[in-house]
């Protein structure tokens, strides 16, 4: 597993002097997100003394979770899932840092969390920070100072964010096919995929390298859009579904004509295996007019698979361009 989120002492300042309700929110806030962290088995990291974070008026976070006589408390749910999810984090090895003290935010705060997420973005492995999402705690990328060099960083605060710090990091770290494979659960967790579907990285008709941004951000489009669209609009009129669905996904998506459907050596070229029954996958993004196909089927929410909502896209083959 490798590490990819560190947790932020920083953001943790003044929490003693906040509103109960507004702390209380934040908490459960971060925790979530801990929760899609673990769902998706990414991983993330703590300082070794991120129980002693300061949140204020003398208040340390261990404190607030394990001696009864704080003034500041959570509520016992609340206080047993924080306790539980800073358990399960990993500490990360500080031995590296020649400084815990970071320029962002119009300051210098002390963070050693931010500190080594920076150490290693600028060795070339991307890792976004994970604050308690207070208001004033930076949201989004934004450049942070560590021993006079600037970096962009990542604060995650929501599901947008953690989706887009994974698809970057497919740029910023000239992802390889199998390490495209490797990221694609986190970047698009909404999708599904064929058995064998990425030995298709390397059958597009131009270079995976050549490639590699455009599926990127349709693969993006489709996670984000796919099913929704056609959860909207598969009873209503086939030619606004795809007019709606090229907009969303970000180029031409289409189904296949009749034609081509009742041949049967298209319906052979465009079947593959999921879920341990063969699928047959007619519809197809463009990634140029004429070449480089990502071929994929929606299948609508059923008794079986109640989930997701909208049903799913399963991705069933790359590929230059079917029969």
């Amino acid at each position: 597993m490798t590490t990819r989120f560190v947790l932020d002492e920083w953001s943790w300042a003044g929490a003693a002097e906040t509103d109960s309700e507004a702390l209380s929110n934040a908490v459960h806030q971060l925790l979530e997100r801990l929760d899609v962290v673990r769902e998706r088995n990414e991983d993330v990291a703590r300082h070794q003394d991120y129980y002693e974070t300061d949140l204020g008026d003398g208040v340390q976070l261990y404190s607030v979770l394990f001696e009864r006589n704080c003034p500041l408390k959570f509520d016992h749910d609340l206080t047993e899932r924080l306790s539980l999810a800073l358990d399960r984090i990993i500490e990360f090895d500080d031995s590296g840092l020649s400084e815990y003290d970071a320029r962002f935010c119009g300051g210098m705060q002390f963070t050693p969390g931010v500190a080594w997420a920076h150490a290693c973005c600028s060795a070339l492995h991307q890792v976004a920070v994970l604050p308690l999402p207070l208001g004033g705690v930076p949201s989004g990328k934004m450049p942070v100072v560590v021993g006079g060099m600037p970096k962009e960083i990542a604060f995650v605060t929501e599901e947008l964010q953690h989706l887009d710090f994974f698809r970057s990091v497919i740029d910023l770290e000239n992802a390889n096919e199998a390490m495209f494979e490797s990221l694609a659960p986190s970047a698009f967790p909404a999708l599904e995929w064929a058995d064998n579907v990425w030995r298709g990285l390397g059958d597009f008709d131009r270079p995976y390298n050549a490639v590699r941004g455009e599926l990127v951000r349709y693969l993006g489009g489709l996670n984000d859009h796919g099913a929704s669209c056609f959860h909207k609009l598969r009873a209503g009129d086939p030619r606004q579904l795809q007019s709606v669905l090229s907009t969303q996904v970000g180029t031409a998506t289409s189904d296949e004509n009749g034609q081509t459907k009742k041949n049967p050596p298209s319906r052979r070229d465009r079947t593959r295996r999921h879920r341990k029954e063969n699928k047959v996958f007619w519809w197809h993004v463009k990634l140029q007019p004429h070449i480089d196909r990502i071929y994929f089927l929606y299948e609508p929410p059923s008794a079986d698979w109640p989930l997701p909502e909208h049903g799913r896209i399963i991705v069933g083959l790359f590929k230059d361009h079917c029969v």
